[in-house]
């Protein structure tokens, strides 16, 4: 036996030998739906977005725009649920590509709003039903719970959690 084969592996984890199957951790609900979500848009993001030059990042600001049609960045940082600096390096994208537009609001100067363009709705209507064609085939699987009982559900939550939504008592604010 060559020196080389008698030393251990160093760097290497050997997980003990017992004879019995490992137990696999139960992941919590909260880390389990982020787990998942991450893995959904990861899969949505090389199955639909990747061929458009999108990311999730920038799609979800484009709907976004698109469904309000005049929005205050602060006011799309917040509903995206991202940065403001995440934010401004999406509309950068968006706007180099000629899907949205920044303007100055035309009450108070000092304050830009975002406008999508005819291009940016086209493509954001294109992608979303891709995305929903896709979300189709992901919820179609037996055992699967109707896909607005789960968005629903999801959306009632996220409400409970939004600041000053008098749900989360003084306590858990801490």
């Amino acid at each position: 036996m060559s020196a080389a084969a008698r030393r251990p592996a160093v760097g290497v984890y050997r997980p003990p030998v017992t004879g019995r199957a490992a137990s696999r951790a139960e992941p919590d609900t909260v880390a389990q739906l982020c787990r998942t979500a991450n893995t959904v848009r990861a899969h949505l993001e090389r199955a639909v977005l990747r061929e458009a030059g999108m990311t999730w990042t920038t799609y979800d600001v484009l709907v976004l725009v698109c469904a309000r049609q005049v929005i205050q960045p602060p006011d799309l940082a917040a509903q995206a649920g991202i940065a403001r600096a995440t934010l401004t390096s999406a509309l950068a994208l968006l706007s180099d590509r000629n899907l949205v537009q920044r303007e100055l609001h035309e009450h108070d100067q000092r304050r830009v709003v975002v406008r999508p363009t005819q291009a940016g709705v086209a493509l954001a209507g294109m992608l979303r039903r891709r995305v929903e064609a896709r979300q189709t085939r992901l919820f179609a699987s037996p055992g699967m719970p109707r896909e607005d009982d789960f968005a629903a559900a999801l959306a009632v939550l996220a409400d409970r959690l939004r600041p000053n939504s008098g749900w989360a008592d003084a306590k858990d604010a801490r």
